[in-house]
């Protein structure tokens, strides 16, 4: 704020008192006040949906939002489970929900550890210096394969304790077995969602609010589906089919998604940013 003193004589002409003016205002001038306004313009939702249909980001968005439907499913199901199951009253319901919320803040602390060393990794690989001040140009680094990189093992673990949930609960094995699982699939979850979360924003330089936009989308959308046909197909198939159908469905197809963002993922996001409609 800027402030203008003005002395005013008084009349017997001795020095008067100070008159303050104040010359610097936080009012925008109405010319510029008009051109914002009229600047301004609505958010275009197909800008975010058509980002699903570009090679490269469909398979990452498969990787954000498939993960999250399997643990949307898994929670839906817990209280007919230890309700049905192992005759849990209400409280011990609430309870079982812990190893879930355990799962999810270790899974995603361990998993941020691992993102950084697989970056370091891959840039030692091929020679590249990390530059910590600026940030490096993802046009020439192998972002897909630093991101994805130790994804294999995560996901070969991911569909066994997928499918074993299903068969313990479905041969009332011991409550221990399945709450253990439970912790597992959720911390393996969180990792993927996190990991191919920032590839996304990562292959997305300059938009990454629409791109986060589209793996909401298509994370809600896959987990409304799934949780949808839970109860159908539980009923028609039982627990152990259900759970070793959807880790067939998300894991084997995670794998092949994975593999595909690892060797194609790099060839096909370059022609993308080429044409340079979203970025």
């Amino acid at each position: 704020m800027v402030w203008r003193r003005n002395r005013r004589p008084s009349k017997d002409g001795n020095e008067g008192h100070l008159d303050e003016e104040e010359t610097g205002r936080n009012e925008m001038p109405k010319e510029q006040s008009s051109r914002v306004k009229q600047s301004f313009k609505m958010p275009n939702p197909w800008t975010a949906i058509r980002i699903i249909f570009w090679k490269d980001t469909a398979l990452v968005l498969w990787m954000v939002g498939s993960p999250y439907a399997i643990w949307y499913c898994v929670q839906a199901s817990t209280p007919p489970i230890y309700k049905d199951v192992y005759g849990f009253n209400d409280f011990q319901v609430g309870l079982a929900y812990l190893p879930g919320g355990f799962g999810t803040v270790i899974g995603g602390y361990a998993n941020g550890k691992l993102m950084d060393w697989n970056y370091k990794v891959t840039a030692r690989h091929i020679g590249h210096t990390v530059d910590k001040v600026f940030g490096d140009d993802l046009n020439h680094f192998p972002i897909e394969k630093a991101r994805a990189r130790g994804s294999w093992y995560m996901l070969g673990v991911y569909l066994c304790a997928l499918g074993d949930y299903g068969w313990a609960i479905n041969f009332h094995a011991h409550m221990s077995i399945p709450l253990i699982l439970q912790f597992v699939l959720a911390a393996l979850c969180t990792a993927f969602q996190q990991t191919f979360n920032a590839l996304l924003v990562d292959i997305f330089p300059a938009s990454p609010s629409t791109a986060a936009a589209t793996g909401n989308i298509t994370r809600c959308a896959l987990s409304a589906v799934a949780v949808a046909i839970l109860q159908p197909m539980v009923d028609g198939m039982g627990r152990g089919w259900y759970f070793t159908l959807l880790s067939l469905v998300s894991g084997v197809g995670g794998i092949i998604t994975n593999w595909l963002i690892t060797t194609r993922g790099m060839t096909w996001r370059h022609p993308r940013l080429q044409i340079n409609i979203i970025n």
